[in-house]
């Protein structure tokens, strides 16, 4: 039996995409990326409740530690 996969088209900014191209592994696809990048931990779900009520400035630093160390807390 064969199945027909569909696709979508998806316009990016230019840098986006040469980031995507920079994450991908030898010979991944840009379905497999974005499968992998979409099961990796940092997800938004784990970032749930993350915020305080220190307004946008603080979010802000918070979320810039958080990428600083992967997700893993406060540095």
């Amino acid at each position: 039996m064969h199945m027909r996969m569909s696709s979508k088209n998806v316009a990016i900014q230019r840098t986006i995409y040469d980031a995507l191209e920079r994450e991908k592994r030898r010979g991944e696809s840009f379905t497999e990326l974005f499968a992998r990048l979409l099961h990796q931990p940092g997800t938004l779900e784990e970032l749930r409740g993350a915020w305080g009520v220190g307004g946008a400035a603080e979010d802000q630093r918070r979320l810039a530690r958080l990428r600083r160390t992967g997700g893993g807390g406060e540095s």
